[in-house]
């Protein structure tokens, strides 16, 4: 425990029973996450269910970590209450399961009493009263006022609170939000998959109640945590985040959110902003906000963060507490957060970034050809790893600027990673110290070139994707038969050097130029044999047969052609498909007698020829 201090730090074995009974009231911070749980509910009650399936009371579960926080009051008839960290969601769930308990003992007494079965009423009520007690509220001495208040030993967060206490007591409250609705949701999946099929299992009333207290005894004497006991909020966040590194997605952002929000406590106003601003950011998806943060700080910072990444972002855009920060200062950059948090997700979505204007007769800086490469970028080829870089720019450059960007990496991504199988760290270096530039010379009024970066790329192509190295990994990695990724690549490639026919077929000077007037889209690209899959009898060539998925046999017909021409021979595919075909390498076909392993060799070194200037930076 070294790492944490070990005064500050204590952790224990303990019985929920015994956690809720010894160490309460428990309280989730105002602003803290609100109930998550939606399938883990389900985990839970299977769990449950295996510790009252094997009829040994001495088995037990262990149900993960708790970590909380001890503050101590000696002005209060209870000094001790313990602010939840970690485990909010287990705990809430346990105690609701308690509750349930209770109720369906109300309703067994109410029922015995109808029937004028004391036994049973009497055991019931029991039940129920002692389960409330122990487990579910505690007794407040209220000296000042002379009286003793009932108070939930589990207090959710702000958002969902009262919800939860409703739960509690037995009603039916009206869900205004998504927490809300699972919390809702969890109570009925209780109560139909947990409690309706112990008391549909018994026969009389008394075994219901045996079961029920049977139940109990499983969720409290059966069922343990590791509770982790902290005397402050900065060792509590470590470990928390140390604990969930390799758990829930969301922590990080989550510690954050309360990290945060506790510097604020003193400015309720900006907090208040600043909690709203937390939901819009966690309101997406768990994993795309944890890969959201994973992203931002090496575009920040140049370098790509460690794990725990919690330490990293409160180190790097929250550092010193003891300075006592503006409270304005600290909602800026959560504003900061949420504004590129909505910028990466229509990266990683391949959606342009730039707002779009409907003035008429206004000229965008980037027409549709320059965005799709963005889209070919980051879902064709996959190339998440610029991300950070593309996130700084388009938070720090033009329109136009950026359309340059995505061009450049598309054309590096596609020759060093997807076709040479280049390493990512290189590149994902050059990346991030690109992007802390650029935001560095953004922030100074500095015009923005990519010549360094262009020249960093180059080199990394001389080292690891040579023209010698291109030309025979196009050859052995771009073949039909090697499944979905490589399909794909094979789109972006035969596109990609038609877009180039018009620079090629002049001489080639100068960069790559690409007509950017026709936009195609991969999804309806078909893919076309020269020689067929399948050859119709009479054109089985045995020459051609092992060549038949390779680059030099393939060739495409673009949206809207007749790209049924299939099995048929390559006479047939000329004169009625080939020389009609809107596509330039698909038209050159038609010019050709026949169609031999010569032809097709020589097809296949002009086609490696034309990549290696096309692909090129």
């Amino acid at each position: 425990m070294s790492m944490y201090g070990a005064a500050s730090v204590t952790p224990r074995s303990v019985g929920v029973g015994a956690l809720l009974e010894e160490h309460h009231p428990f309280w989730v911070p105002r602003y803290q996450r609100a109930y998550a749980w939606d399938t883990q509910t389900d985990a839970f009650i299977d769990d449950v269910k295996d510790l009252m399936e094997e009829g040994d009371k001495q088995k037990s579960h262990f149900f993960g970590g708790f970590v909380c926080i001890e503050h101590i009051n000696h002005m209060e008839s209870r000094p001790h209450a313990y602010e939840i960290v970690d485990g909010q969601q287990r705990l809430a769930t346990f105690v609701l399961t308690l509750s349930e308990i209770a109720h369906a003992a109300d309703r067994i007494a109410a029922e015995a009493e109808a029937q004028n079965d004391d036994h049973a009423e009497r055991s019931a009520r029991t039940l129920a009263q002692d389960t409330r007690n122990r487990f579910v509220y505690w007794n407040y001495a209220n000296v000042a006022l002379g009286e003793n208040e009932t108070r939930a030993r589990v207090t959710l967060s702000k958002a969902d609170n009262e919800v939860f206490q409703e739960l509690l007591t037995g009603n039916d409250p009206t869900p205004k939000r998504e927490s809300h609705e699972l919390l809702v949701a969890a109570r009925e999946t209780l109560r139909s998959k947990l409690l309706r099929p112990v008391l549909e299992s018994c026969d009389t009333r008394q075994d219901k109640i045996a079961g029920m207290a049977r139940l109990r005894m499983a969720l409290t004497g059966q069922s343990h945590v590791i509770q982790i006991v902290c005397s402050d909020h900065d060792r509590a966040y470590q470990l928390f985040s140390v604990l969930n590194d390799r758990g829930r997605s969301l922590a990080d952002a989550d510690l954050l959110r309360s990290y945060t929000l506790e510097i604020l406590e003193g400015n309720p106003s900006v907090q208040e902003k600043a909690a709203l601003v937390w939901d819009d950011i966690l309101s997406a998806d768990s994993n795309k906000v944890s890969a959201f943060f994973e992203a931002y700080y090496p575009s920040t910072k140049g370098v790509r963060a460690n794990t725990p990444l919690f330490n990293k972002l409160r180190e790097a855009y929250f550092p010193d507490l003891s300075s006592a920060p503006s409270s304005i200062a600290v909602l800026g950059r959560i504003e900061d957060f949420q504004r590129e948090k909505e910028v990466y997700l229509q990266l990683v979505a391949g959606v342009w970034p730039y707002a779009k204007t409907n003035t008429p007769g206004f000229q965008p800086a980037a027409n549709d050809w320059q965005k799709d490469r963005l889209r070919r970028l980051v879902v064709t080829l996959k190339h998440q790893l610029c991300i950070p870089l593309l996130l700084a720019a388009a938070n720090c450059v033009s329109e136009s600027r950026f359309a340059e960007l995505v061009y450049l990496l598309e054309i590096f991504a596609f020759r060093y990673k997807n076709v040479c199988g280049g390493h990512a760290t290189p590149p994902s270096k050059v990346y991030y110290a690109e992007a802390k530039r650029i935001r560095g010379e953004h922030a100074k009024g500095n015009a923005i070139e990519w010549t360094a970066l262009r020249s960093q790329l180059r080199d990394l192509i001389s080292k690891s994707a040579s023209d010698e190295h291109f030309k025979s990994s196009l050859e052995n990695v771009l073949r039909y038969d090697r499944g979905t990724a490589q399909k794909a690549n094979l789109r972006e490639f035969l596109t990609t050097l038609e877009d180039h026919g018009v620079w090629l077929a002049s001489g080639n000077t100068g960069s790559p130029k690409p007509d950017m007037m026709s936009v195609f889209d991969l999804d309806q690209v078909t893919i076309e044999h020269i020689y067929p899959q399948s050859p119709q009898a009479g054109s089985v060539d045995s020459g051609l047969a092992p060549l038949v998925h390779q680059l030099g046999n393939l060739t495409f017909f673009g949206p809207g052609e007749n790209s049924d021409a299939g099995n048929k021979s390559f006479l047939v595919k000329r004169d009625n498909y080939y020389k009609k075909s809107k596509i330039r390498l698909t038209r050159e076909l038609g010019d050709l007698a026949e169609w031999t392993t010569e032809e097709y060799s020589k097809r296949l070194d002009r086609i490696k020829s034309d990549a290696c200037k096309v692909f090129r930076i």
